[in-house]
């Protein structure tokens, strides 16, 4: 399994092109890796994870063509997760390429489906809402749905995934606080062991949030999840979804969660395993 990280940043990026607070000065400075572009993944070059405002900048940015994506999955409708101009850019009027995309499957919380069929057009797409904890077979993937402890833009149910490919099992819990109960006791009985751990890490270090968690957060799900047996010290970690507001500039944040073992995700990282 391939996962490339398209953005990193939470809502408004990283740094705010309004902001000139110390964290989003020094980010200017540094450029490179702490430039961040608003949170989304691509897994296998053929399923994307979440499809905000910056998805043209950031497949443009690394190389990459979106013709082949055959799964989209949405984590809910927040409008850096889910940016619906996008899809009109995959049909006709704007393609040239059309009839060569691949029918897509669009996977979204429960109620995100109404409210998207109500706003744009979907040829080639197969819409599917789905509630936490079912389990998809797609074209070789299996896709649990997981409920996310986050907030809702149309009273949809915020998701987290688990992603099985060739043995490989991936947990994607950005925007969401803390683990819920009833999450960690499906991945319990369901899943049982997790290769690579993607978490939310918004709130940094010095503020605390329901529904987002930060440095401290993170290393308690892992303890958490290490407690449990289902990840070891094979699992890799990841961080992402910064906000400038809670969080440093990439050189700094990498120096910290280095000491913990986690990796700092950043536009462009791959992870393989």
């Amino acid at each position: 399994m391939e996962i490339l990280f398209l953005g990193t940043a939470a809502s408004e990026g990283f740094p705010n092109p309004f902001c000139s607070c110390e964290n989003c000065t020094k980010a200017r400075e540094e450029g490179k890796k702490s430039i961040r572009l608003r949170s989304s993944v691509l897994v296998d070059e053929e399923l994307l994870i979440d499809f905000g405002p910056d998805i043209v900048s950031s497949t443009n940015r690394f190389g990459k063509n979106l013709s082949n994506i055959k799964h989209i999955l949405i984590t809910h409708g927040h409008s850096d997760h889910l940016f619906l101009k996008n899809f009109e850019y995959r049909n006709p009027i704007f393609s040239g390429t059309f009839e060569n995309l691949y029918h897509c499957d669009l996977i979204v919380p429960d109620k995100l489906g109404t409210v998207i069929k109500e706003k744009i057009e979907l040829p080639k797409v197969s819409l599917m809402s789905v509630e936490p904890y079912k389990t998809l077979h797609l074209n070789g993937y299996v896709i649990h749905t997981l409920k996310a402890n986050h907030t809702s833009e149309y009273g949809e149910t915020p998701l987290n995934y688990i992603i099985e490919r060739n043995g490989i099992k991936l947990l994607y819990a950005v925007d969401s606080g803390k683990v819920l109960p009833e999450t960690l006791e499906f991945i319990k009985n369901n899943i049982h062991y997790l290769d690579i751990v993607i978490l939310d890490a918004t709130m940094g270090f010095n503020k605390k949030y329901e529904f987002h968690m930060g440095y401290e957060e993170v290393l308690e799900t892992r303890k958490i999840l290490q407690n449990e047996g289902i990840t070891d010290s094979n699992t890799k970690y990841i961080a992402t979804h910064f906000s400038h507001l809670h969080n440093p500039v990439h050189s700094v944040l990498e120096e910290i969660y280095l000491k913990d073992n986690i990796i700092t995700a950043y536009d462009g990282l791959k992870i393989k395993k």
